[in-house]
């Protein structure tokens, strides 16, 4: 080890000292033999020197923890790799097991000390002894060191210090070299093992040895201004155990840390800080392999470029905003793929685990009418634009990103958003865009869920002819003629007023509907506007077999009349849950034909029908008729008005309830027809109960099926009341697997904007994990709902939700442990936020364990900030009202007050509780002696505002609780306050 100087600074002031100055007989690197130890704190150990010559000398001799070796036992040196599951302790000042002077006690005898050092300071002579050894030739144990400032530590000297606090977000480890210098090892000079760099704390204990070497001793910006600058791998490559590393090069597999603050290049990407002081970026294709793309991977913080302010990473408050799954300070593995052509020394790099593997071939181009997934990087008015891969990027028109209308795309597809495109067009460019880190490959596509969902062999419109005739749906009515989408395509087409009917048409609304089933001819085709025309005359179907006009809607309004009855009592063959075709066929028929003369018709075809059954007394003919009337006619008009559609339900109802009588008593007989029948009509009559309740809109109301549930999520989307209500529905079918799924649907179905109604549906899931789940899956639940919520709001409310637990089980030993562990769990994680100590504060005075709330009180103080004393204090006494005893609160707001008698706040909470209590006289005390403090107390003057706040509280109180007198009281003494004021 290179041999550094000792300091020995001069002082003339030495001679003229007292009777012995150990400064003229002590030098650096004299033994001075065994010393005692009189008092210790973390940085280091005050010793008397036990020589007899040294007796009498006005000195302070001292061992830094630097220059410590423990009394017995090893040294335990950094990294602790069987370490990981050791809870980190966060007191800075705790002496440690790993610490040099943990096995010192006072009154201990250290052996074979050395002098390092002689510094003499106002007067006073400072001896620095050791204990170490001072001529070591190893090169794994450096020699202890004593040094006046940074620059006299060369490069590359290897050096020993003393761990004494970890940086946030694992960013590297503080270390004390020797006493006055301090030093810094960035993580990405620690180790080249991600797990130990993601955990600092569980293998790198506070006050634990670490050797290392000295790489820079100049001022720098930050907090590293007064720090040397030390790194473990370069130590190791001095030693040939590790590579040297230049500019990293394609292919070469690095351990980056994720910088959230520095401005992204080519957004939406992830920034890495690499070894060596270059940069990386990460596109968003590249954090994970294709087929595990998630949503939002990199959260919706937008950050400017303020890397200087943010390096000193004192920014830990703001890291719940910073949603994603890549949190700032994370080290992560890379693959470098290029050198990317924004910034200098910037790097491609992924983090896919293929191209760790080795794979670094870039990803398959799509191809046309190919489903793919893609990232959206902005949306603007010309469109949504996306990225498919590095070099592959695509356009959506605002018109195809979905079937409905969007009021505000931009926040529909924020950048970052996984979205499912079929591909309509893909352009090659020519240009050599891969050298300028540009797209190569450039692709339209179409977001539209119709599109994805269509078939395969849908039709084009280049195989639409002239001349043949196609199926068709009424899209839209227009008084110049109607718009028909043809069947199996996303081709429409218009048939002109003259050509809808082979008679004129006064009002074509009449006639169709949106909806309606039809038959078409194209009679033109126009390729360069991409338009076609379209007939719906039904000359031009008289020669086509009869059984294709069964299911389509007549065209002409000249049919007869018995083709529309014959639907009508076909219409058992349609399907019952549409019923807007069901009420639009009733509609017609009833324009037609009066309903008297339907009933007499209906009842006619029904007698033929059943003619073929064995019984066809009138009975039979009756179940036979109702199923027809059923279907056509679901007991909702929307012509009608409110009253009317109450009465003709109330008939209804009645006439139902008489038929259900006659026809269980039919059902007694046994006859198995009759059977058949009452079966066929009550199931017709919940459809029609079904039906009713969708129209009238009770069934959004109190849901009972898994589509009422569907139709009311798609509804409204953003209610966690919706969702919280279809996840007890899946457990009340025992079906708790659906329930998770459907918890899990609404985390992405709900808007990111909604994060209180996100985590009420966290908190639901909890729930569920904490009564049907392990330990295990509620633990990964929590950790989820941390990373997407606030995660001091999601402890409070596990921690609430445990509380309730302890309240049902009575006095269960094993809740009260679980809700035990998991509140000093959420204290130990937000130690300086009074809301989770308030928290635990109440569970337990709740609970009587007044003498635990009141160590937990004096914990409190000692973790939250001195701002926070006041509030925490005066909580802690409202809760002793509440639950505990009014003595010690009084006491504790006493002291309060005393101490901040200017705080009328207090003074008013102090007041209320009182008032609540029942302990009026007291609070009526409280002003007096505030008004008029007695002769021991030292009289506080207050302003005219706060005196007459205090005044209207007073009186207020004597108006709610006292008499005549005291409100007289009050006014006394209120008008001798402003006569000795005015005075």
């Amino acid at each position: 080890v290179q041999s550094l100087p000792t300091h020995t600074p001069k002082n003339k002031k030495q001679k003229e000292t007292g009777k012995n100055n150990i400064a003229d007989e002590l030098h650096p690197g004299d033994v001075v033999g065994d010393v005692k130890v009189d008092e210790m704190n973390f940085a280091r150990a005050a010793v008397t020197i036990l020589d007899k010559k040294f007796k009498g000398s006005t000195v302070k001799a001292r061992i830094h923890m630097t220059m410590a070796n423990p009394l017995k036992g090893p040294t335990i040196t950094m990294p602790i790799h069987d370490n990981a599951t050791l809870e980190p302790d966060d007191d800075k000042e705790k002496i440690t097991k790993y610490h040099p002077l943990y096995t010192w006690k006072v009154g201990s005898i250290v052996r074979d000390v050395r002098c390092v050092a002689i510094d003499v300071r106002e007067g006073i002579t400072y001896v620095e002894l050791t204990n170490r050894e001072v001529n070591e030739n190893k090169l794994d144990i450096p020699s202890p060191l004593f040094v006046d400032s940074p620059s006299s530590l060369s490069e590359n000297t290897i050096v020993s210090a003393v761990i004494t606090s970890i940086a946030n977000q694992n960013k590297g480890l503080w270390v004390q070299i020797c006493p006055g210098i301090s030093g810094f090892v960035p993580g990405l000079e620690l180790c080249n093992d991600i797990q130990t760099l993601n955990n600092l704390k569980t293998h790198f204990m506070i006050g634990g040895k670490i050797t290392c070497c000295v790489v820079g001793n100049k001022a720098e910006k930050g907090q590293f201004k007064r720090g040397v600058r030390l790194s473990v791998l370069e130590m190791e490559r001095k030693k040939g155990k590790e590579k040297k590393t230049g500019k990293p090069i394609r292919g070469n597999i690095i351990i980056g840390r994720v910088n959230r603050y520095i401005k992204q290049q080519r957004s939406p990407a992830l920034m890495i800080k690499l070894p060596g002081g270059y940069l990386g970026r990460c596109d968003i294709t590249e954090l994970d392999e294709i087929d595990d793309w998630g949503n939002m991977p990199l959260g919706r913080l937008e950050v400017e470029d303020d890397t200087e302010k943010n390096d000193n990473d004192e920014l830990d408050e703001r890291d719940h905003h910073l949603a994603g799954d890549y949190k700032h300070g994370l080290y992560v593995q890379c693959r470098v793929l290029a050198s990317s052509g924004g910034a200098k020394g910037t790097l491609e790099v992924s983090l896919r685990e293929s191209r760790i593997e080795g794979d670094l071939d870039d990803d398959d181009h799509p191809e046309e009418k190919q489903i793919v997934q893609a990232y959206v990087v902005s949306t603007t008015r010309k469109g949504c634009f996306l990225r498919l891969s590095r070099f592959v990027e695509g356009r959506t028109i605002l018109k195809e990103l979905s079937d409905s209308f969007l009021p505000d795309p931009a926040s529909m597809f924020p950048p970052g958003r996984l979205v499912v495109g079929k591909v309509k067009k893909v352009q090659t460019s020519n240009n050599n865009s891969k050298k300028k880190g540009k797209s190569r490959i450039t692709i339209d596509l179409d977001m539209r869920e119709s599109v994805l969902l269509d078939d395969q062999n849908k039709l084009a419109f280049e195989d639409i002819k002239q001349g043949e005739k196609y199926r068709g749906i009424v899209t839209r009515i227009e008084s110049y003629g109607v718009f028909v989408r043809l069947e199996n395509s996303q081709v429409s087409g218009l048939v002109h007023l003259s050509e809808c009917s082979d008679e004129y048409v006064k009002n074509l609304a009449s006639l169709y509907d949106p909806g309606d089933l039809v038959k078409t001819l194209v009679i033109k085709v126009e390729k360069e506007e991409k338009r076609i025309g379209l007939s719906m005359k039904a000359s031009h179907f008289e020669d086509d077999d009869s059984d294709d006009d069964s299911d389509i809607v007549s065209e002409d309004g000249s049919d007869d009349e018995d083709i529309l009855m014959t639907e009508a009592i076909n219409a058992n063959d349609i399907d019952s849950d549409d019923d807007n075709f069901v009420s639009k066929l009733a509609n017609k028929i009833r324009n037609t034909k009066g309903t008297s003369d339907d009933d007499s018709d209906d009842g006619n075809k029904s007698s033929g029908s059943s003619s073929s059954e064995e019984d066809s007394d009138d009975d039979s003919e009756e179940v036979e008729e109702g199923p027809t009337v059923m279907d056509t006619n679901v007991g909702f008009d929307w012509g009608k008005k409110s009253t009317e559609i109450q009465d003709e339900a109330d008939s209804d109802s009645s006439d139902d309830a008489d038929s259900d009588e006659e026809e269980e008593e039919d059902v007694k007989t046994g006859h198995k027809s009759r059977k058949k029948a009452l079966a066929k009509r009550l199931e017709e009559k919940e459809i029609s109960k079904m039906e009713q309740r969708i129209a009238d809109g009770t069934a959004d109301e109190n849901p009972e099926t898994s589509a009422d549930f569907e139709r009311l999520i798609a509804s409204d989307p953003n209610a966690s009341e919706n969702w919280i209500k279809y996840m007890a529905y899946h457990l009340s079918l025992a079906d708790i697997e659906g329930a998770r799924s459907t918890a899990n649907r609404a985390f992405e179905r709900i808007e990111f904007r909604q994060e209180g109604e996100k985590l009420n549906v966290w908190t639901a899931l909890i729930t569920l994990e904490s009564k049907y789940g392990t330990q295990n899956s509620l633990n990964e639940t929590i950790d989820r709902a941390s990373q997407h919520n606030n995660p001091k709001q999601v402890y409070l409310r596990v921690c609430e939700m445990m509380e309730r637990d302890v309240e049902k089980s009575h006095g269960d030993l094993a809740a009260i442990k679980k809700a035990d562990e998991m509140f000093a769990k959420m204290c130990k994680k937000f130690k300086s936020k009074k809301t989770v100590w308030i928290a635990y504060f109440k569970y337990l005075l709740k609970n009587g364990r007044h003498d635990e709330a009141h160590q937990l009180w004096k914990k409190s103080v000692t973790s939250l900030p001195s701002y926070k004393h006041i509030e925490s204090m005066s909580k802690f006494a409202q809760l002793e009202y509440e639950y505990g005893s009014a003595a010690r609160a009084r006491t504790i707001f006493d002291a309060l007050i005393d101490k901040h008698r200017k705080r009328m706040d207090l003074l008013f909470v102090y007041v209320d509780k009182e008032i609540k209590h029942g302990d009026v006289h007291v609070a009526r005390r409280l002003f007096e002696k505030t008004i008029n403090p007695t002769s021991g107390q030292n009289k506080t003057k207050y302003n005219d505002k706060q005196m007459k706040s205090l005044f209207k509280k007073w009186y207020r109180m004597e108006e709610d609780h006292g008499d005549e007198d005291s409100k007289l009281r009050v006014k006394i003494a209120a008008k001798e306050y402003v006569a000795k004021s005015s005075s």
